[in-house]
């Protein structure tokens, strides 16, 4: 029809417009950055300012139930231990599975009450936590303390978590935790100026005793601050009797001032035995433990050697565990054992392989330089197999006669006790014998309740200085 308009002309113009406005203000930015700064400031600033009242609500509401949960800490009538459980961050040796131990074994009670410190207390959906190795214990004794800011905050994440975290000693302050626990030589520096009395295990004084088989900077780490534990420290917990009597002989610490308390039966307790790992033979001896110095590997390999050299029959020696530190010749000397055929680098071994390893081995050889406990001794007992082990202080407390035993400098010596082992069939179960017989002075229910009569007698000698106000 003449004079009908088209019905996309006006979208057309709609265009044209939107266009138009669009080069404009593309080059108004162009031409004045500042005031285009200005506006998307005064846009932002107007999108916080009408959420404002909302995020005020939360913030406010958050900050109320913090206070809350710290006056119900406060308020809490039984014995309180605060534990650093930082070591359950990192991939579990000894001192990992320790802690464990006693978390669990301790979970369930009812009479104390145990608030577990991760290495941050502060966390948001921006600066989440870092998940420790393992999942934690969990029972009626436990408590992990920790703050999650919440989505919907009126402050910026980044500046609140940082400042948080500045601060987080005041927070574990304002618990007011009878006792403090450092399961791993020292306190971490979350805790310096925490109030209450501090118990601290040490597992060994290895950086004085063999100190050219440790890592630069475990050195430097416990020169800096193990005297300052050890000063400052109500209780000491050793692991062995023989860890005492070096303190003392040291002169770290006087005797009334450390209590010994063993060690459980391993890691593997309640663990169920699985398969072999792959091309494993039926015959084999085991070693079990971090490839680094202080185990004594290379004269594990001469030991090895020399009885290969006495007998036609010698099962193959299967290694657990990866390489440490300071181990660039060990790897190549076990490279060239593996490939003439009587040796097995495993590496990491998951616990079930590892619980068959101990089961099946013909026998267990620990021929490590210094321990202060030395828990492949208890899990050699406990999976009921012969033992072979140094001949040092330590494994005498923990094995007793349930072992054969041989200089660790001397491999032609230990190897004669291994060829006993294998030869002697009443020799084995004589051995095994008596493993299980002492298996059972070792016991993680045992290790548990020592450790919390340690931490009563620590609350104990502050009560005037730890009494709960209300």
């Amino acid at each position: 029809m003449t004079g009908s308009r088209d019905p996309h002309d006006e979208s057309d113009d709609q265009g044209l417009s939107l266009s138009f406005w669009l080069r404009a203000r593309r080059s108004m930015a162009r031409r004045f950055p500042r005031a285009r700064r200005v506006y998307h400031f005064l846009r932002s600033a107007g999108r916080r300012l009408r959420s404002l009242p909302r995020q005020s609500v939360v913030t406010t509401r958050w900050l109320r139930s913090c206070r809350q949960e710290i006056r119900r800490r406060q308020q809490e009538p039984r014995l309180t231990i605060g534990v650093d459980i930082s070591p359950l961050w990192e991939p579990l040796t000894g001192v990992g599975w320790y802690l464990y131990r006693l978390l669990e074994h301790l979970a369930d009670r009812d009479d104390i009450r145990l608030r577990l410190y991760p290495p941050t207390l502060i966390s948001s959906s921006e600066f989440p936590y870092a998940d420790p190795t393992v999942e934690l214990p969990s029972g009626p004794a436990l408590e992990v303390v920790s703050y999650d800011l919440p989505e919907d905050l009126a402050v910026d994440h980044e500046p609140a978590v940082k400042w948080l975290r500045k601060r987080e000693a005041s927070l574990v302050s304002r618990d007011q935790n009878q006792v403090l626990f450092a399961p791993n030589y020292f306190l971490p520096k979350l805790f310096n100026t925490v109030p209450g009395a501090l118990v601290a295990t040490i597992h060994d004084l290895g950086f004085r005793k063999v100190p050219w088989t440790l890592k630069e900077e475990t050195l430097n780490g416990l020169a800096e601050r193990l005297d300052q534990t050890l000063d400052g420290a109500d209780l000491l917990i050793t692991v062995s009797n023989t860890m005492r009597l070096e303190l003392i002989e040291l002169d770290y610490a006087p005797a009334e001032r450390i209590r010994v308390v063993h060690h459980g039966p391993g890691l593997l307790e309640g663990v169920e035995a699985g398969e072999l790992p792959a091309d494993i033979p039926p015959r084999f001896a085991l070693h079990v433990g971090t490839l680094e110095p202080r185990k004594n590997i290379s004269s594990l390999l001469a030991c090895w050697r020399f009885l290969r050299a006495q007998m036609s029959d010698v099962p193959i020696l299967v290694l657990c565990g990866q390489f440490g530190w300071k181990t660039d010749e060990l790897e190549a000397e076990v490279a060239a054992a593996a490939n003439e055929g009587w040796l097995q680098h495993l590496g990491y071994v998951p616990k079930a392989e590892l619980a068959r390893l101990y089961s099946q081995a013909s026998v267990v050889v620990f021929p490590t330089l210094y321990e202060g406990f030395g828990l492949p001794a208890v899990e050699a007992m406990a999976a009921g197999t012969p033992l072979v082990c140094s001949d040092i202080p330590v494994l005498h407390e923990v094995a007793g006669e349930a072992a054969l035993f041989a200089p660790p400098e001397r491999p032609e010596e230990m190897a004669l006790q291994v060829q006993r082992v294998l030869t002697d069939g009443n020799l084995r179960q004589e051995l095994i014998a008596r493993g299980t017989q002492r298996l059972s002075e070792f016991d993680w229910n045992k290790t548990a309740a020592e450790t919390l009569a340690v931490w009563r007698q620590a609350a104990a000698s502050r009560q005037p200085h730890t009494e709960k106000a209300g």
